[in-house]
């Protein structure tokens, strides 16, 4: 309710946003759980963390449509209960019940409202906003030639994974205190895309170094 003040236009949408919101997460926290995996843990925290990431993403708007608000909800749904699923069954369910559910309490959309890829980045205005996957991909294309040559000769294939995940490096990175834990097979590419959005962010890196009998007092002093 308190966000939608910022935009009159928009008064008459904080109960569907509100009982979408709900919905989902009550969906997400009864088809996942801590029996399947660990991180599958949902509390009343997820509707807090999703009611201040649409807050930070709209708080310097002048204008937000209708359309605008669903899709970005739906973007960051999907960040807080699609990212810490580990198959792409359970993905996938995620995914369609977000679109049913929007759609559902937001009935009338226009078909692109809710259109499959849905990335946000700062990269490509001032503010940040929904982007098209291809003119993302041109932009990264671009400044990952520049990387490569001040920071590491390494080549990375921009599929459309990497975009995505390079979206919710970003996304962290940009949060107060933001961050993640990236899990993947060894040369995924994990350490090239953390270090390429922070490079891009300004951000220095430090990495600490493993060992077989390194423990928590090592890692404390890191």
């Amino acid at each position: 309710g308190g966000t939608m003040k910022l935009f009159p236009n928009l008064k008459g949408e904080v109960n569907q946003l509100t009982e979408a919101m709900v919905d989902l997460y009550l969906s997400n926290q009864k088809k996942f759980t801590v029996d399947v995996q660990p991180q599958y843990f949902y509390s009343p925290r997820e509707l807090s963390r999703w009611t201040r990431a649409i807050y930070e993403a709209v708080k310097d708007l002048e204008s937000l449509s209708r359309g605008e608000l669903v899709r970005l909800t739906a973007h960051e749904a999907l960040r807080l209960f699609h990212d810490r699923l580990v198959t792409d069954e359970e993905r996938d369910w995620c995914t369609d019940k977000v679109v049913e559910v929007l759609s559902d309490r937001f009935p009338g959309l226009e078909d692109n409202v809710l259109e499959r890829p849905i990335l946000y980045s700062t990269w490509l205005s001032k503010t940040y906003s929904s982007v098209g996957r291809d003119e993302l991909r041109d932009f990264m294309s671009a400044r990952l030639r520049v990387f490569y040559e001040e920071e590491l000769n390494v080549p990375l294939v921009i599929f459309d994974q990497v975009l995505e995940h390079v979206c919710r490096i970003d996304r962290v990175l940009k949060q107060p205190m933001g961050h993640c834990l990236l899990v993947g097979d060894s040369g995924a590419g994990k350490t090239v895309l953390s270090k390429f959005v922070s490079w891009m962010n300004g951000l220095s890196i430090f990495q600490i170094k493993a060992h077989s009998k390194y423990g928590i007092e090592d890692f404390n002093e890191d």
